[in-house]
Formats: structure tokens, C-alpha cells, sequence
């Protein structure tokens, strides 16, 4: 496939130095019942470039057209507390949104339906549409006041006004996003300019750790929080609210449709966030992982825990290390195999987790929880978060 020479989201050119992970699986968040199938999963090269105006890091070789998003396609993270009470925070902040209680909720990119429905009972709003063509379940519930449509929303199709207009870890998905983000702002027009709310990873995050684990081909885009409201801007929004949630790991923004004309400050790339500066440092400690593993281990099985998109990039990149498994309190992944590896993914109460000398925690925001489930079935040996 042709790598893209320009930014996507801006159309500006793009810093010489990228990185660059070779044949890594095309989707993560997908669910394999065999090995075969699991090590089956295309693959494609992650080609990440910068766009030295606008700063978004995307990947120049992705193609969209080897990504299921399908009832196969999984990514819930409801079955955490830590998750559920993030969860709940975001609520909340919808359940400010003037209007949406009695009103109408709209959400583009509603996966399996769990954050709508969770917005629907606690914000009281009236009814509510989500638009994901990874649904699954029922088209209407809640008493009718909540319908799914298993198809992608645009300003054509919007019904009617709504109060608020929510877009949770789609951006990053979208490989046309200076194209998307005017669509938003089309649905938003056709909705009778609600509150606009998108959340998605920062980049800053990613930096500031060194998670190459947390590049993949599912996220062709990349944002730091300048980077993410100068294309909204750029798209015909105006920011009303931007903060990182989540531990710092994503960034939640809230627009509004301008009013006339925005003059346009392209944000450039601080020295901070290059992405050159990124790949040197990602790779080391990639490097250092592999030794803290092989030591942390004591010679018995090892295991993540996380099945995923950190877990499975996190395997996918140690081919000559496999852990015995991945664990997973998601039911929905539990039996499967991880994508590109032969690696099961089991439940928390695997009787075999006892007999491991190490965890390694994909994801530090769930460490309390999982040491303490960890503790529940008898694990004696060693954890760290990556």
C-alpha cells in the first residue's frame, strides 16, 4: 500500500525522522477462538510520521480496509471498577450538559452500547441514539428510549436535535480525520449545535512513559492535547473544555460550534513531543522490559495481565518471549487466543496463575484491583506495571 506523504488531518508536511514497526496485526481487540485463526490475522507495517505544523502522529502506511470493525470486534473494559467509576466520572459530566436531562443524547462510535446505557440512567436524558457497526444486542431498549444502529452517523442522517453529542476512542481510529472531524461538526449543525464531547489517548502520555506498546495499527492517529483542539478548531469548533482524565492516559475535550470565522495558530511540535525523540527512547525500554522480565520470571512461567490493545501490542513485540498467558477479567475474551500469537487468555481465577513467578501489569491504572485479585488465588510471585 502507498504510505501517505501528507498530514490527514491538516494536509501540512511532515518531519523527516518516523518509526517504524515492522508486520505487526492489523486489529487487537478482536476475538480468535483458535490458534489458527490468531496467528492468521493480517499484517501490516506501522509507518508513524509527524506533521510538523499541527504535531498529529498518524500512521502513513495504514489501511483501513484490513480492520474489522464487526461484532467480533472487542474492547470493553466494564468489567474493571477502576474502569466503571472513569466511567462514572464522564457521566457526570455530561449530566451537567444543560438540557440533556429529559433531552437527547447521540453517541458516534458506541461499541457495545455499555457507556450509552450507563449516560442514559444516570443523566436522565429522554432518549438516546448510538451509531457503531460492532454492535451487538438489541436495536431498541430501555423502554425505547435508547436505539442502536449498527451503521456509521453523518450530518444527513442526524433526526432531529439533540442536547449533546458524544465520541469516545473513535478519532483514533479514523485514518481522513481532518475529513471526520467536519463531519462532526456537520452532525453537531444538523443537531442544533450540542455540547461535542470526544475523548481519546494522549499522546503526551505515550511519551512521557515510553509505551511503544502503545502503538498499534488499529490507532492510526496520535494526538497531543494542542494537536487535538487545533484540528477541532480547524474543523469549525471552538474549545470550551480540555483536560487529561483517566491518569493522564487520555484527554477529554468538549466543543462548541464557532461563531464566524477562528484565526488558526498552528501549534508546531514541542521539542517534548517529537516523535524522533519518542522512537529512540520507546525501543530502549523495550530493551530494558525484556531483561526486567527474563529476571523477574525466576526461571517459572510468566504472564500479562491486560488482553487489550497494551497486552496484545505488548506480545506481539516480544515474539522470543511468551508469556504462559494473558489474563483477562473481560468473559468475552476469556477462552480465546491473543491476536498474532498462539498466547491463551484466561480468567482471573485460572487455577494456574498460582504457579507463575511473574505478572506483568499492562496497564497501571488497574494495578490495585488486579494484585488484590492476584492475592485472591494464591500468587506468591513477583508483579510490575509497564
Amino acid at each position: 500500500m502507498k504510505r501517505r506523504t501528507d498530514c490527514p488531518g491538516c494536509g501540512g508536511s511532515l518531519l523527516p525522522a518516523g518509526l517504524l514497526l515492522r508486520r505487526q496485526p492489523v486489529v487487537l481487540n478482536y476475538r480468535f477462538r483458535s490458534v489458527a485463526e490468531a496467528q492468521a490475522v493480517p499484517r501490516r507495517d506501522v509507518d508513524l510520521r509527524q506533521c510538523r505544523e499541527c504535531g498529529l502522529v498518524f500512521n502513513a502506511a495504514f489501511d483501513p480496509a484490513v480492520v474489522p470493525y464487526d461484532a467480533n470486534y472487542e474492547n470493553r473494559q466494564v468489567h474493571s471498577p477502576t474502569f466503571r467509576a472513569h466511567v462514572t466520572e464522564l457521566v457526570g459530566r455530561l449530566d451537567r450538559v444543560p438540557g440533556l436531562r429529559g433531552g437527547r443524547l447521540l453517541e458516534v462510535g458506541c461499541g457495545k452500547g455499555d457507556f450509552l446505557r450507563e449516560a442514559v440512567g444516570l443523566t436522565g436524558c429522554a432518549e438516546a441514539d448510538g451509531y457503531d457497526t460492532s454492535y451487538e444486542g438489541e436495536a431498541v431498549e430501555c423502554g425505547g428510549r435508547i436505539r442502536f444502529h449498527t451503521e456509521y452517523v453523518t450530518a444527513t442522517g442526524v433526526q432531529g436535535k439533540y442536547d449533546a453529542v458524544i465520541c469516545r476512542h473513535v478519532v483514533e481510529h479514523v485514518p481522513g480525520i481532518g475529513a471526520f472531524l467536519v463531519e462532526l461538526a456537520g452532525i453537531a449543525r444538523a443537531a442544533g449545535d450540542p455540547v461535542v464531547m470526544i475523548e481519546t489517548p494522549r499522546f503526551e502520555w505515550i511519551v512521557e512513559n515510553r509505551c511503544l506498546w502503545d502503538v498499534f495499527h488499529e490507532h492510526c492517529n496520535y494526538f497531543t492535547q494542542a494537536t487535538l483542539a487545533h484540528l477541532a478548531r480547524r474543523a469549525g469548533f471552538r474549545v470550551i473544555g480540555h483536560r487529561a482524565v483517566f491518569g493522564g492516559q487520555y484527554q477529554w475535550i468538549e466543543l462548541r460550534l464557532a461563531k464566524g470565522r477562528v484565526r488558526l495558530e498552528p501549534p508546531g511540535v514541542p521539542a517534548g513531543v517529537r516523535l524522533s525523540g519518542f522512537a529512540r527512547a520507546a525501543r530502549a525500554e523495550l530493551a530494558r522490559l525484556a531483561k526486567r522480565i527474563r529476571a523477574g520470571r525466576k526461571g517459572k512461567p510468566w504472564a500479562v495481565w491486560g488482553a487489550g490493545a497494551k497486552g496484545v501490542a505488548l506480545v506481539n513485540l516480544m515474539p522470543r518471549l511468551r508469556p504462559m498467558a494473558v489474563i483477562d477479567s473481560n468473559p468475552a475474551k476469556q477462552g480465546g487466543v491473543l491476536p498474532g500469537t498462539p498466547v491463551p487468555v484466561i480468567s482471573p481465577e485460572d487455577p494456574r496463575i498460582a504457579r507463575l513467578g511473574l505478572v506483568v501489569i499492562a496497564n497501571p491504572n488497574y494495578a490495585a484491583e488486579i494484585r488484590a485479585s492476584l492475592a485472591a488465588v494464591g500468587f506468591n510471585g513477583t508483579t510490575f506495571c509497564l
